[in-house]
């Protein structure tokens, strides 16, 4: 299948010995419904077979077109509507989750599952501050302040340091911004503020309480991505999926992208898929190397 020997942590070759956190099986994937013509129901993606066992960085490469992408996506229940899988078994943790409703595919993607696509920075509203939609994920995933504790103690120092630092003048937006703000509810308590700060940390800012005073408009894209990535790894997920995430960077920044997943694992005990076509880029990282062909399949 495309697989070269394991390189990544110690104790990836005794995570072999345990069951895989994800193992998909003769997946097959059509446009479905019933305007779907003869030639457009032919699969999309046909037979897809591999796992990813805990702990490991795997990497599924191919042409663009051949389906990594669509993979992905239905791992973590995302298809887009018109779109369905026909054949075969997705399993997590050992259980089928392609029969889920839609109750418990969010419960999956809130707690178990995160996917990180290249239409993520989207989800950023611009007229909002980083500290206020954080603090909405928090919310909306019900962290967890035994989770928030366990990273008290790195962020505390770094916070009281943080906070002493002069903020500078606030345009007349920013202040307007800010107060609506405040109105809606965007202010963090103290242990949610200094978790915050770690996970941004966490992701590779150096000044986290500038970042979460920024609305997204006031970032780089590269910015935005990594504070999208922290917000999905508040919900301390297991599998964390990255789809295409070295899109458009230069050869720099792409490994510095890179070496941020390898810390990220040890950090968050991440079990980790990425999708790309930059199989010389992404294979410097990963454990194994999972490659498809142009018509849909495993490469043999």
């Amino acid at each position: 299948m495309g697989e070269r020997p394991v390189t990544g942590r110690k104790d990836i070759e005794q995570a072999y010995m345990q069951k895989p956190l994800l193992h998909v099986e003769h997946l097959e994937i059509c446009r479905t419904g019933v305007r779907a013509s003869e030639s457009e129901s032919k699969p999309l993606l046909r037979d897809v077979n591999f796992s990813v066992y805990p702990g490991e960085i795997v990497a599924l490469t191919g042409p663009s077109g051949c389906g990594k992408s669509l993979t992905a996506h239905a791992i973590a229940g995302m298809l887009d509507p018109g779109v369905g899988v026909t054949q075969g078994c997705i399993y997590y943790n050992g259980e089928d989750i392609i029969p889920f409703h839609e109750q418990r595919w969010q419960r999956l993607r809130r707690g178990e599952i995160a996917l990180l696509i290249q239409q993520s920075l989207s989800g950023l509203n611009p007229i909002r501050t980083v500290r206020a939609q954080l603090t909405d994920t928090l919310r909306l995933n019900g962290l967890r302040m035994m989770h928030a504790q366990k990273e008290l103690g790195q962020a505390d120092a770094a916070l009281s340091h943080t906070a002493s630092q002069p903020q500078g003048v606030l345009s007349r937006m920013r202040q307007m911004l800010n107060r609506v703000t405040e109105l809606a509810g965007g202010r963090t308590i103290p242990g949610q503020e200094a978790y915050l700060c770690s996970l941004l940390r966490k992701v590779g800012f150096a000044d986290p309480e500038h970042i979460l005073s920024s609305y997204p408009f006031e970032l780089s894209g590269g910015m935005c991505q990594r504070v999208l990535l922290a917000a999905m790894l508040s919900s301390g997920p297991r599998l964390f999926i990255a789809d295409e995430p070295t899109t458009a960077l230069d050869v720099i920044n792409r490994d510095k992208v890179l070496a941020l997943f390898l810390q990220l694992r040890e950090d968050f005990d991440l079990t980790i898929l990425l999708i790309s076509h930059d199989r010389q880029g992404i294979s410097r990282i990963a454990d194994r190397v999972l490659e498809m062909t142009p018509e849909g399949r495993m490469q043999p």
